[in-house]
């Protein structure tokens, strides 16, 4: 188990291990593989588990009464969430042990039984029975973290803690499929992301074409195109809508008027639907990292953070017809290898600063950060900004597919410039490499580093 998965048990089972009643709410890549943690500190505790679904109250409580009733326990057809609790209750007297729930899912409770965690804390936390720990998981980050509260209010205050698991990390992903050719890797990250239950599709032994072919374009086989359009019209009504945006912002239309004038929709239903889109966490509103450069900041940009998504809409939304009469390979060199830099372009400066706060955490850095972020500009983007306490500041640049060079170097002075910031260390990072120039003026200046994509496993 990778350190931070290691940390995250460690925080679960310091709240186990206080011997008090609790309800913890665990979050953010419940779906992803990161449940592992969560099934490891189940290891050798008594547990019950509940996997919510999208229903009203009535339905809701008798599902959770059908499936108490498989159990082998007695309880009501439409039992109230008292009456389950409270049979939670009895079988953990009766077993004189402490007891973890499990709720996965929890928000589709929530929408629909507002009173919800009043109506469970009077059991959870009375006296009279060994310790019972409620963990509700959820896995839309952005509703817990912005709406949650405001939805159930003052009951905010029974809760005992918030836990966000992480995704699983690049190097993790490495260590997984070490087989597979580093390129080959950050593509594949730039499809799945850190959402590891997706990295057993495809074949470590295989090329990301081979992969993408047989697991997308493959008619007899596409599983993963049928698993994503599924997932899309399961979390979100009036698909038609929702897809237009979302195709939009996939190709370059990252701004409301830039949207408004590609979908001709009006630019408050546009609004209505990125509030949706960015409660479900496909999609977030972009902010820089903060300077006093302000005025060169570019505003109201949005982008799409689910990369599955993202591949679709850019690669084979518009293309269905063609996938369905074009042979895979010949797709697959047509219609993405062109443009196919450009989208793990993304995913790569997320492997970069991976690799920045691992070097921060193992004070291989000139400095500890304490704020780390991206500078969005008018006319630049600086890729990477991070800073101490003390204002030491790193700018990053990167780059995949295409060579970084000493009028690289310049762009990212340029827009330091612009950030109202003064660097006092370059890293530039390169899939390709660097020019003859660019690796004379690092050579000369301990402020200037270059990082290749061996370098990114190799540290």
């Amino acid at each position: 188990m990778e350190k931070t998965k290691t940390q995250e048990l460690e925080v679960l089972n310091n709240y186990y291990d206080s011997g008090k009643n609790q309800i913890l709410i665990v979050y953010g890549h419940i779906r992803t593989g990161s449940a592992n943690v969560l099934l490891k500190f189940a290891e050798g505790k008594e547990y019950y588990y509940y996997y919510a679904t999208s229903a009203s109250e009535r339905l809701q409580q008798h599902i959770w009464g059908e499936e108490i009733r498989h159990e082998g326990k007695e309880i009501g057809n439409i039992p109230s969430y008292t009456e389950i609790f409270e049979l939670y209750e009895k079988n953990c007297i009766e077993s004189g042990k402490p007891s973890l729930i499990f709720i996965e899912n929890f928000e589709d409770i929530i929408k629909n039984s507002p009173e919800f965690l009043e109506e469970v804390s009077k059991i959870i936390y009375r006296d009279g029975h060994p310790q019972m720990m409620l963990v509700l998981m959820g896995s839309n980050s952005a509703w817990i973290e912005n709406n949650m509260v405001e939805k159930i209010g003052k009951q905010a205050s029974y809760i005992s803690g918030f836990l966000k698991l992480k995704p699983y990390s690049f190097q993790e992903m490495r260590r997984r499929y070490e087989n597979m050719s580093l390129e080959d890797a950050v593509c594949t990250y730039a499809l799945f992301g850190g959402k590891a239950n997706l990295w057993e599709y495809f074949d470590a032994e295989k090329s990301f074409k081979q992969n993408v072919c047989e697991k997308f374009l493959d008619t007899k086989n596409s599983v993963l195109i049928r698993m994503t359009t599924n997932l899309l019209q399961e979390n979100l009504r009036e698909t038609a809508v929702y897809n237009t945006i979302l195709y939009g912002l996939a190709n370059g239309k990252n701004k409301l008027n830039d949207i408004h004038h590609a979908t001709n929709f009006s630019r408050a239903k546009i609004m209505v639907y990125l509030k949706s889109l960015i409660e479900l966490g496909m999609v977030e509103k972009v902010y820089s990292f903060a300077t006093t450069g302000h005025e060169n900041v570019q505003k109201g940009v949005y982008r799409i953070i689910d990369p599955l998504a993202d591949f679709y809409f850019r690669f084979l939304y518009q293309n269905i017809s063609r996938i369905l009469k074009s042979n895979p390979e010949e797709f697959y060199d047509e219609y993405i290898a062109p443009n196919l830099n450009d989208f793990v372009g993304n995913a790569f400066k997320l492997v970069c600063r991976e690799y920045i706060l691992k070097l921060s955490e193992y004070d291989k850095l000139p400095f500890k950060i304490d704020e780390e972020g991206e500078w969005v500009g008018k006319f630049g983007t600086i890729n990477i900004v991070a800073q101490s306490e003390t204002g030491d500041t790193l700018v990053s640049l990167t780059s995949w597919g295409k060579e970084l060079t000493v009028d690289s170097l310049e762009f990212l002075r340029n827009c330091s410039k612009r950030a109202r910031l003064n660097p006092d260390y370059y890293y530039l990072f390169s899939s390709v490499g660097f020019d003859d120039g660019l690796k004379k003026i690092a050579a000369e200046s301990p402020q200037i580093k270059l990082i290749g994509l061996d370098d990114l496993v190799n540290e």
